[in-house]
């Protein structure tokens, strides 16, 4: 999920709550024994041919190309699969128009859609909170063969937030995950390296983790590459080698590296000031929706600092910020209107 949509995500979250309280009551309950199904009108468990909550008659979708009702295999319309629909519906970035396909997507089994469902059950978005279920959904996932369910069971294990803090099973998952290819999960392992967690610090073998990483498409790996150069880390303190990789990354669509970038040369550590290209490098980490690039903007533009003051562009990107969750943008937009 981009942040943008992570966006969406939170905004919505407060909104959903009461739908899924007054969905509850109404569904059929599979733990029960029950026979049922599940609705693609509004992912309700259902049984018999109607569902409770909404009203749809059983099989009816909704093509996700066209938007019209059907009851076969294929839009009598446009042509689209109910198979390649109710994907694209499931990843379409929106909670409440991806959940009916997220939720039979899963009941199927299908990895990508069990993880997603993870996410529903780790906020209590349409379903009761429960960190378990939401365990178990990454567990069924891990057990279909999706890859990227080890890395995000590594992540719950690494960050503590779900489970108790566990750095010997977040290594390995982010390792069974590093072995089927997934080039994030190849990061974290260096990182572990890096910083010697759980394993013997060894500098040289997290270089060679971040750059199998950064080869295989894991852009920020670049800037791991670069901090190892700026910090010294296994090696002599390389400065202009280091900007040559933090511009990779920049290069290679890294919000981080164009942030870091344009921290650099608005305040000339390690590089000559230059506020211009660092305004420059924030836009760019902006457009990829970096936060702490829209707050330098703001303030960039609320006083003067390498560009023409201007409240109304200090707004936007304060504003634009707080869209991205930044609450000490709200603050700051408050005390510029009185």
């Amino acid at each position: 999920m981009t942040l943008k949509k992570l966006a969406c995500f939170l905004l919505v979250l407060a909104l959903c709550l009461p739908l899924f309280s007054a969905s509850a009551e109404e569904e059929a309950d599979p733990a029960a024994g029950e026979k049922y199904w599940f609705c693609l009108a509004c992912g309700s468990a259902a049984s018999g041919n109607t569902c409770a909550f909404c009203g749809t008659l059983r099989g009816i979708w909704t093509c996700f190309g066209c938007g019209t009702a059907n009851l076969s295999d294929s839009c009598h319309f446009c042509g689209m699969s109910r198979e390649d629909s109710l994907h694209d519906q499931a990843a379409c970035g929106e909670p409440l128009r991806a959940w009916p396909a997220v939720r039979y997507l899963a009941d199927q089994g299908q990895g990508e859609a069990l993880c997603a469902l993870a996410g529903y059950y780790t906020t209590g978005l349409m379903v009761p909170q429960d960190t378990e279920a939401a365990l178990e959904c990454y567990r069924k996932a891990c057990d279909a063969g999706y890859g990227p369910a080890y890395l995000l069971l590594g992540k719950v294990y690494d960050q503590g937030e779900l489970v108790e803090q566990d750095e010997f099973t977040a290594m390995e998952y982010f390792q069974k995950a590093a072995d089927l290819g997934i080039a994030e999960a190849v990061w974290y392992v260096g990182t572990m390296y890096d910083e010697g967690v759980v394993v013997n610090r060894d500098s040289a073998k997290a270089m060679d983790l971040y750059r199998q990483a950064a080869e295989a498409g894991d852009v920020d790996s670049w800037m791991s590459i670069a901090a190892c150069y700026a910090l010294g880390k296994g090696m002599e303190r390389d400065i202009p080698t280091a900007l040559e990789y933090y511009e990779k990354a920049a290069e290679s669509g890294s919000g981080a590296a164009c942030d870091y970038l344009g921290y650099l040369y608005m305040t000339g550590e390690d590089v000559e000031q230059d506020t211009e290209k660092g305004l420059e490098y924030y836009r760019r980490a902006a457009e990829l929706g970096n936060s702490r690039s829209m707050m330098a903007l703001g303030h960039a533009y609320m006083t003067g600092q390498g560009a023409e003051s201007d409240l109304a562009q200090a707004m936007y990107w304060y504003e634009l910020a707080a869209l991205y969750g930044r609450t000490d943008a709200l603050e700051i937009m408050e005390k510029l209107r009185q």
